[in-house]
């Protein structure tokens, strides 16, 4: 991934929080010269450095896994597209604001023990502030072993993390301002997350 040096963010816990927060990511892998790309649920286990997820045991993206370890997964954020009116300066032109983090790793099958785990730490992630959370040992054993029939657990085995956040941080502190003013303005949800991102860049 291109990250210019203004744009890289190096804050591990940053990081983590992203990955929590954004934690529906894209799976990708490359096998016998063919790209495949699918949508995973991950936890992140931040003490061992390990991504687990889970899809389809009929989902063909598994010979992937089992043939060709390295995979790439990508995490993305709030997003907005950003008008040259909305600067002070004068002769800008339209861009990007954006969060996406990519992971880099080798992954490997893991055996229905541990994706019991997975569903078990996945769901109580999700579901610890609800008012009513649900949790695995609700589920009947009958209704246990039909699902593990279903699914495949996975995990990978972080390498390498890239987050890049391009949020103006290139641009002077008045054009950050009105950036931030105008994109609270719109009605697009995403671009009031963004402008909130930008807002408390600049008061760190």
């Amino acid at each position: 991934m291109y990250i210019p040096e203004t744009f890289k963010n190096n804050d591990r816990d940053k990081m983590i929080a992203f990955m929590e927060n954004h934690s529906f990511a894209d799976l990708v892998t490359y096998h016998n010269q063919n790209l495949c790309s699918n949508k995973v649920p991950f936890f992140l286990d931040k003490d061992q450095n390990i991504l687990y997820g889970h899809f389809s045991r009929a989902n063909p993206q598994l010979i992937d896994l089992n043939e060709s370890t390295d995979v790439l997964v990508i995490f993305s954020g709030p997003q907005s597209y950003i008008s040259p009116r909305w600067y002070v300066s004068e002769d800008m032109v339209p861009t990007w604001n954006f969060q996406t983090l990519q992971v880099q790793g080798s992954a490997s099958i893991v055996d229905d023990n541990c994706l019991i785990e997975i569903l078990e730490k996945l769901s109580a992630f999700h579901e610890t502030h609800r008012r009513n959370p649900w949790g695995m040992n609700e589920l009947t054993p009958e209704k246990l072993d039909i699902m593990l029939k279903m699914i495949v657990g996975f995990k990978i085995d972080i390498r390498e993390i890239n987050f890049k956040e391009k949020m103006s941080q290139n641009r002077n502190i008045r054009d950050q301002q009105n950036l931030i003013d105008s994109l609270m303005k719109t009605s697009d949800i995403n671009s009031k997350y963004v402008a909130s991102i930008m807002r408390n860049n600049l008061e760190c």
